[in-house]
């Protein structure tokens, strides 16, 4: 090893370098570990003879590894059977270089895991962000991967559900300086005014950028997406929704509108990115009703792509991903591995951000101008399919919940339609003035 070691703790998030930590897990697996429990069992199995067959139940397999190279990044992908602790170690160059200086290595140290037989011991690649990747079974419970690189540009780890994957994702350094931006400003839940009225809008010259708009009624066809407690079916509702929203966009704005469904099909979810990016679409806005087992949670939400640990968004991630297991395991691991290349939006997640806090903002005061009680759930990350792969800023927004009896039946409501989509346009309206005007 040259110079010291950078060890980083995997908790789903995208993760830069950062101070030493514990192995990651997502039970309470570790503050077990030292009990008596363990160690009387682990010492019955041992005089039984029945420790072997008890801890290769407990193992999870990594079942393949594999790279893919587009544009400017490279990735790694390492499929799992399941969700597996691991540890991430880097090794920087020899100590007479600056410190800042890329590392030379990234080790993922896998506990609890071992190789199937099909993946080989090195990958040579003579990639110009990496060179080799070495896969081993350093003992019975422990696999170490390698990704040895060439020094230059900037690596990020996430993980993926659906099937199982950890992907480190190494880009280079764009030789030109990036204008440096502000982060939009946070809204804490229930800050907004109840009687502030929406922005005034500033029209576009005819001189100006013609904007393009996708916008995706979720779900459709044989997914119906969530029931509200009047009957309606969500695929009905955002349709509705967005074609009011299409119909203002196109009177109001200079704009060109586009949607990934105009009647109750069904889309898979690759495929409405696939849309959006094919028309090379500015903006893009996949439009949703949300659900709850608690009946009394209500709200509006809106969502960009990013991993997260909070557990009401993983189950709403999941309900909405659903579609996307329907299909054959193989697909869905095609339809990743092809998506992969733009998981993180180098340069648009600050703008999808930006989207994001525009269009919470706008409905919530738009909703609470007719509907007091109206809740801001406030501007969120999560692990949405809809939005991966897309190149261009994008959210999600659920905009109610259908599960809850007083919110479930205003949704049905043409008055409530017409709020929603009046609070979206002035959410779009916003974020395209201040892109026009050089703010974002």
């Amino acid at each position: 090893m040259r110079g010291g070691r950078s060890v980083q703790r995997m908790n789903g998030s995208n993760l830069l370098l950062s101070s030493p930590s514990l192995w990651f897990t997502s039970d309470s697996s570790l503050s077990l570990l030292f009990s008596p429990l363990p160690i009387l069992l682990a010492l019955f199995f041992l005089m039984t003879g029945s420790a072997t067959p008890v801890a290769a139940q407990e193992l999870g397999l990594i079942t393949n590894v594999r790279t893919l190279t587009t544009g400017d990044a490279t990735r790694v992908i390492i499929y799992l059977s399941r969700p597996i602790p691991y540890q991430l170690t880097t090794e920087p160059p020899s100590s007479d270089q600056r410190p800042d200086t890329p590392p030379t290595s990234l080790h993922l140290t896998f506990s609890s895991a071992t190789l199937t037989p099909r993946i080989p011991p090195t990958l040579r690649l003579g990639e110009e962000l990496l060179t080799s990747v070495r896969s081993s079974q350093l003992s019975a419970a422990t696999v170490r991967i390698a990704l040895e690189l060439t020094g230059i540009g900037t690596y990020q780890a996430i993980d993926l559900r659906s099937p199982y994957q950890v992907v480190i994702v190494l880009r280079k350094v764009s030789p030109r300086p990036r204008q440096e931006r502000h982060p939009p400003r946070q809204e804490p839940e229930d800050s907004l005014p109840r009687d502030t009225p929406p922005p005034p809008l500033v029209p576009q010259s005819p001189a100006s950028r013609r904007y393009r708009i996708m916008l995706d009624p979720g779900h459709g066809g044989h997914d119906p997406g969530a029931q509200g407690v009047n009957g309606i079916w969500e695929k009905h509702l955002v349709l509705a929704i967005s074609k009011r929203l299409a119909k203002k966009l196109q009177e109001r704005l200079p704009v060109e509108v586009m949607l990934t469904r105009s009647r109750d099909v069904f889309i898979s979810l690759p495929e409405r990115t696939a849309r959006a990016n094919a028309a090379k679409a500015d903006l893009f806005l996949s439009i949703h009703a949300n659900s709850s087992p608690n009946s009394d949670t209500s709200g509006i939400e809106t969502y960009y792509l990013n991993n997260t640990n909070d557990r009401a968004t993983l189950r709403l991630a999941e309900l909405e991903n659903r579609s996307l297991e329907r299909g054959r395991r193989g697909q869905r691991e095609n339809d990743l591995a092809l998506i992969l290349s733009d998981l993180i939006q180098t340069g648009k997640s600050e703008e999808s951000i930006a989207l994001a806090q525009s269009l919470q903002r706008a409905l919530v005061n738009q909703a609470r101008t007719h509907y007091p009680d109206a809740r801001n759930l406030g501007v969120k990350k999560g692990p949405f399919y809809v939005l991966v792969g897309a190149h261009m800023p994008c959210v999600l927004v659920e905009t109610a919940f259908l599960s809850h009896a007083i919110e479930g039946r205003r949704l049905g409501t043409s008055a409530y339609q017409e709020a929603l989509a009046e609070g979206l346009f002035q959410g779009i309206a916003r974020f395209l003035r201040d892109d026009a005007a050089g703010n974002l």
